[in-house]
């Protein structure tokens, strides 16, 4: 997957034009395999053209975190969403080589996109 990883604030405006292409990963374990196993950073989870949750990755990697979501979410309204349309939901994440900046990030991304999962819209 082609993202352009994001390194300091100066790339934090990104986040707000941060949409669903096509490109997206399916939500199930062989597309996790399909991210490289050192990328921590920022993720979404998308249903048809909607944001259903914003996470962050930023004591695992991307893939992990993704897999712990798709075993059992600690997000109860996000577990109803795998539950219910599973590998119809899709995954788009971006990478973040600076950790400390994946907090603020993650933020942003929630704020801009109003996610229909996260617990608090922060």
């Amino acid at each position: 997957m082609n993202c352009a990883a994001i390194t300091g604030p100066q790339d934090h405006a990104r986040a707000s034009d941060w949409k669903p292409q096509e490109k997206h990963l399916a939500f199930k374990k062989a597309d996790f395999d399909k991210i490289p196993s050192h990328v921590f950073g920022v993720y979404g989870l998308w249903y048809r053209k909607r944001c259903i949750y914003v996470g962050k990755a930023e004591q695992q990697p991307i893939a992990q975190r993704l897999e712990q979501h798709w075993k059992g979410s600690h997000n109860d309204h996000l577990a109803d969403w795998v539950t219910a349309k599973g590998s119809q939901l899709r995954v788009r994440y971006i990478p973040v080589e600076e950790l400390s900046e994946i907090d603020s990030i993650e933020k942003r991304y929630i704020k801009n996109l109003q996610p229909l999962t996260n617990k608090n819209q922060k």
